[in-house]
């Protein structure tokens, strides 16, 4: 069936107000949630992890849950499951993204895990929704197609940025300069290639779910595809400097400061520490003699270290939770507390509803967190497809041509990470 003989079939989910939403990589469903706040609940999840899975079927036992690996999925064998051959409105998922995590070895699209991205697609293109959204970390802007080791580079510079610049890199008889597809922005770019090539036409930009109303600052890129049309505008922020006032972590979690909850705790060797860290501080809140102390080896490594020893500020938003808040290297300290955030703080940071349950042992429930999607950034998202979808004016949007957008993701992403380093001195 072509293109145009789709748009003239309204399936009869469709037509009495109901629409098929699949979500992948569902994880704790904090994507789902803000898709569901924005009338685009999800009527299908395929989630791999036994662990999330035992989270989703707790919290909604109705949805319709694969257990599963989605490169063994087909578009025929979804519609079968779900005895469905009309159009799938959306397709919205987030592939896992250690690959292409600052805090991981940086592999790219040569790690396994980064390729779950074209498995993702392979399914874009088979099912052949009306729109998808490709959620992940904002760092997948920077990243290489091809990773090479630091120590196999000329310089040795830790920064593919350096390399972008000729005299940086230079063939020196030992060492050959990098290639196109190790050059910073190389898998970006890939992605657009495949994305495009699907015969969607894409927007995408990193965004920061502070914007939308989360009590944290936590960056993410996200791209938006539409088969028939130009897709929607990522979502225009709604707090901050020009809107209303962030959402702190007062906001969120006072009001839990007498009933926690269940909440890890550190050990009497980094408690210690911690102890004389005041709220909003860090490390670098402590006498010199303490930091060394403190962070042994690493005072003498390069990098802000800006996660470690990091105890929030009721007055602000927190930083990107993490799924090990009770690390000191990714530390998430209570304001006033020593102790790490409990499970239900992470999860009121994140967006989550007070009655949504995790299960698992207390790291599993932690790790289901740290990894979610702020509710409210999945909601802004899911809000800005539905008024783009029910606009007349769909046709006539014009978006930044693919150059000037990777532009400024990675201008996003570069001054979040000056800002950081500015805090933190």
């Amino acid at each position: 069936m072509g293109d145009s003989d789709e748009r003239g079939r309204l399936n009869a989910a469709e037509s009495d107000g109901r629409r098929e939403i699949w979500s992948f990589f569902s994880g704790a469903m904090g994507l789902d949630l803000g898709l569901e706040a924005a009338k685009l609940a999800p009527t299908l999840a395929v989630e791999i992890d036994p662990v999330f899975c035992r989270t989703i079927r707790a919290n909604r036992p109705e949805l319709d849950l694969i257990e599963g690996d989605v490169s063994k999925l087909t578009a025929a064998r979804l519609r079968q499951h779900r005895r469905f051959d009309g159009e799938v409105f959306l397709m919205a998922g987030g592939p896992p993204c250690q690959s292409f995590s600052s805090g991981g070895k940086r592999a790219a699209l040569s790690d396994p895990r980064g390729n779950l991205i074209y498995e993702y697609f392979r399914l874009i293109a088979d099912v052949r929704p009306r729109y998808f959204v490709l959620e992940n970390v904002a760092n997948l802007t920077t990243a290489a197609l091809r990773h090479r080791p630091i120590a196999e580079r000329p310089g040795k510079h830790w920064s593919l940025k350096r390399y972008t610049e000729g005299s940086t890199n230079r063939d020196d008889g030992d060492v050959h300069a990098l290639e196109e597809d190790e050059l910073s922005g190389s898998a970006l770019r890939q992605i657009i290639k495949d994305a495009t090539a699907l015969g969607y036409h894409i927007s995408f930009g990193v965004v920061d779910a502070a914007d939308y109303g989360a009590p944290q600052y936590r960056l993410r890129f996200v791209m938006l595809g539409s088969r028939h049309h130009p897709p929607a505008a990522l979502p225009a922020a709604t707090h901050g400097a020009s809107a209303k006032r962030y959402v702190t972590v007062r906001d969120a979690i006072f009001h839990l400061r007498d009933e926690p909850g269940a909440h890890s705790e550190y050990t009497d060797g980094v408690r210690r520490f911690f102890a004389k860290v005041p709220e909003g501080g860090n490390w670098r809140s402590l006498p010199i003699d303490l930091q060394k102390a403190a962070l042994g080896n690493s005072f003498y490594a390069g990098g802000g270290k800006t996660g470690f020893f990091r105890r929030l500020s009721w007055e602000r938003p927190a930083p990107t939770i993490t799924g090990r808040a009770n690390r000191k290297g990714s530390a998430l300290c209570h304001p006033e507390a020593v102790r790490p955030i409990s499970v239900r703080e992470a999860a009121a940071i994140q967006g989550f509803p007070n009655d949504w349950q995790f299960v698992g042992a207390m790291n599993a429930q932690y790790m289901q967190i740290g990894n979610a999607v702020p509710v409210q950034l999945g909601k802004a998202i899911g809000a800005a497809i539905m008024k783009h979808d029910a606009s007349k004016r769909r046709n006539a949007v014009r978006h930044p041509d693919v150059d000037t957008m990777m532009r400024l993701a990675v201008e996003r992403l570069r001054a979040s990470a000056r800002n950081k380093v500015a805090k933190a001195a």
